[in-house]
């Protein structure tokens, strides 16, 4: 009998011999499971591990995390959002998790927490901003499951504070970084100055996504699926490259590149190309800038962009830059309407001395 089981992550390894390898592993837990789905050794090792957890967070707050990790809100979650909160749960149950349930809903509970997010920020004010979202995540859902009545946490100050809207690749900037990059960096460079792609997506984007003119794909993030034309500028840069892989972003051996490799090579020729204040990140900001500069609305650029459009008009506002062109751009636009309006009236004053001395 077949038997449907929630809460176990795939994960496929390339092997040196060019096959996938399978794993399987319990959420929770982070036990891998043996056998194959449906066998009664998976069943087995499954239930093993369903009892660890339980025994292991009886109430206390490793028991809110693991209704949480294992709920349906979270595996409806993208798996890029879903990889990102392991990390932070993993610290959360290292730090609180024999913490009683009944303990987590005092008041002293919100002051060591926050207390403790007051400390992590002292080494980064970003992942002590994520950890405590996470917490409060965590409690919010134990609450709209009747697993407890206060979330202390419902509100609290966020210690990092970003307005990168003026960190912007210049062209001088770009020119130099690709002169000075490894070929796989400047072909990411090239994609996300043209699409305003987001890492993940580029890191995996296959060749089969470009047909020539076109790259077609659907976000890792938000899912949304887009067709983005390709710029002449990209086009003859992926027409140039030979063809060696699945991928068009692949490492010296072949293989793609993972989160933390891809930053740290990008770090690297960033600093060969001596540019410290910017990051590829903003490679995206600068993409959103230049469709700006060059009259696209909101519509347009959410589209290439892949935002979703109840959100693009914040994001843009956020995050295209208020630079000289751009005031330029709406200076120039401000006075070819009053040329438009002077000539109109120019004309209505003509017609109408025309007619009044007709009249006379």
């Amino acid at each position: 009998m077949k038997v449907a089981l929630k809460g176990i992550n795939t994960v496929k390894k390339r092997l040196s011999t060019g096959g996938v390898a399978v794993y399987y592993y319990h959420r929770a837990t982070g036990a891998k499971l043996s056998g194959r789905p449906g066998t009664e050794e998976f069943l087995r090792s499954f239930g093993v591990a369903e009892k660890a957890m339980c025994d292991r967070g009886q109430g206390d707050l490793n028991e809110l995390v693991t209704l949480f990790e294992t709920s349906g809100y979270f595996d409806d979650l993208s798996p890029a959002t879903r990889e990102a909160y392991i990390w932070k749960l993993k610290k959360i149950r290292a730090r609180w998790g024999t913490c009683p349930i009944v303990g987590v809903q005092e008041p002293d509970f919100r002051a060591d927490a926050l207390e403790w997010h007051e400390t992590l920020g002292k080494s980064s004010r970003r992942s002590a901003d994520n950890l405590l979202s996470a917490l409060a995540r965590v409690l919010s859902y134990a609450k709209e499951k009747s697993k407890i009545k206060v979330n202390v946490l419902d509100t609290f100050t966020r210690l990092y504070k970003s307005n990168r809207a003026d960190k912007v690749w210049t062209d001088d900037q770009i020119a130099k970084f690709v002169r000075k990059a490894r070929p796989s960096m400047v072909t990411a460079m090239f994609i996300a100055k043209n699409t305003g792609l987001r890492q993940k997506d580029i890191r995996e984007l296959p060749w089969s996504a470009y047909d020539g003119t076109e790259i077609t794909l659907r976000t890792s993030k938000t899912g949304a699926a887009i067709k983005t034309p390709c710029p002449l500028e990209l086009k003859n840069h992926l027409d140039g490259l030979t063809r060696s892989g699945v991928l068009m972003l692949t490492t010296v051996t072949g293989r793609a590149y993972k989160k933390r490799h891809f930053n740290d090579c990008w770090r690297e020729d960033c600093d060969l190309a001596e540019i410290e204040e910017l990051n590829f990140h903003d490679v995206r900001g600068t993409a959103a800038t230049a469709l700006a500069e060059a009259g696209a609305t909101v519509p347009m650029i959410a589209s290439i962009m892949g935002w979703s459009h109840q959100t693009a008009q914040k994001v843009i506002d956020s995050y295209v830059a208020r630079n000289s062109n751009l005031a330029k751009a709406g200076i120039e636009l401000l006075e070819k309407h009053r040329q438009r309006k002077a000539k109109s009236n120019s004309a209505r004053t003509k017609s109408a001395n025309r007619l009044q001395t007709g009249q006379e």
